[in-house]
Order: C-alpha cells, then structure tokens, then sequence
C-alpha cells in the first residue's frame, strides 16, 4: 500500500486496511491468495486515470484495474482528497469513506459492477453486508 501523499492522520493504519480486506474475502469466499496494490494518487492523476480508462473527464474517487478471478494482480486507486470531500458531505470519517471506497474497489476486482440494474442488485448487496461486518454504515 502506497500512501505516500498522506501525512500524519490522513494515513491508514495497516492493520484497518487488512481488517477490510479480510472482510471482503470471508464475504467473497475466496480461497486462493490474490496480489492488490492500493496507492493514494493526486485529484489531477485521479482525472486523467478516468479520462484515459472510462472516458470521464472529471475526478472520481476510486478505479480499480485488473480481474482477480481470471488470475491478474488487483490494483486500486483511491483519491484522498476526493473521499474527504465525500465524507464531509455524508457526515461521516474519512476513514470510513477509504474503507467504503477500498471495499467497492476489492469488489470490482472480483468482476462485481453497478453500471446496469441486475449488476447493481448483486453487488450493492454484498458491499453492505461487507461494510456492515466492519462497523460502517453501509449508506455512505
């Protein structure tokens, strides 16, 4: 994990990012070890990361690249400054706000996605249930 553009509080501690990961495996059923990078990047890199890969011009908070059934390595961005806007706005933590954002990202890697209704009907379930074992609300 890469939160080299955090300082001091804004940094995740390890062992709340492997509590998050192990919640999402339990929930996945997942038996085999997988390999997913997490880096924090700038809001600017953010943009130009969803301009080139989902041809959004515009900052997002969280894309994830590869497909860990078909046995690719998992990586996922996150925007810190995207998240703390987003957790002002909800009135909840950051931190929170990352754990949310790690979880959907673990959950696309797993070919999870929202874009069509059925999609988002399978997806937004387990991404509950995932948060609700965490303790965070799931209506962030």
């Amino acid at each position: 994990m890469n939160q080299s553009r955090l300082r001091g509080s804004q940094r995740v501690p390890a062992a709340v990012v492997d509590r998050t990961l192990r919640a999402c495996t339990k929930a996945l059923r997942v038996s085999k070890p997988a390999t997913v990078s997490i880096a924090f990047v700038s809001p600017a890199e953010m943009k130009k990361l969803n301009k080139a890969w989902r041809g959004k011009d515009g900052i997002t908070d969280v894309l994830s690249f590869g497909d860990i059934k078909k046995g690719d390595d998992g990586e996922i961005l996150i925007s810190y400054e995207q998240a703390a806007r987003q957790a002002k706005q909800l009135g909840h933590s950051t931190r929170d706000e990352i754990m949310f954002l790690l979880v959907h990202g673990v959950l696309h890697l797993y070919g999870y996605d929202h874009m069509k209704p059925a999609d988002a009907k399978k997806m937004f379930p387990l991404q509950t249930r995932i948060l609700t074992s965490l303790g965070i609300d799931p209506r962030i």
